[in-house]
């Protein structure tokens, strides 16, 4: 038979909370304080001092020269993207006058041939309108085709 192992250890106080784990607070670093002010002590703290002025302000220029550089290129896209605006507009332009050229074209032309004088051009050199009985109809089937070489 299989063997269990129940931990009723947590009924002992009369509640099923677990209990809480007391934690070590850490303790906030201590700096150390000296007690003589040398000259040596002074200069050290102005080199460190100059070094991180020196530092912050190295990350300041790069940082501003980043900022100039993106900005700088903003401005250029957008003047390029203003430049092709304008020339697409310009194209357009020129593509809509040239469609109604186009539409003026096609009405004279429309005007210049016309049904009525076709069949006088057709009746002057001695041409007739076909009747519907001169017409022959035929149906051909998907297989019936020929191919010419």
């Amino acid at each position: 038979m299989a063997e269990y192992d129940y931990n009723f250890n947590m009924f002992d106080e009369g509640t099923s909370a677990p209990k809480a784990v007391p934690q070590k607070k850490a303790r906030p670093a201590q700096r150390l304080q000296l007690v003589e002010e040398t000259r040596e002590v002074i200069r050290e703290r102005v080199q460190i001092s100059e070094k991180r002025n020196f530092i912050s302000s190295l990350l300041i220029i790069s940082v501003a020269i980043v900022l100039t550089a993106v900005v700088s290129s903003f401005i250029y896209l957008g003047a390029s993207i203003n430049e092709y605006d304008h020339k697409i507009a310009s194209v357009q332009e020129e593509l809509d006058i040239a469609q109604s050229q186009n539409v003026i074209l096609n009405i004279k032309k429309d005007s210049m041939v016309s049904f009525d004088s076709v069949r006088e051009t057709a009746e002057e050199l001695g041409m007739i309108q076909r009747d519907r009985y001169q017409v022959t109809y035929f149906e051909l089937a998907k297989e019936d085709y020929g191919v010419v070489k």
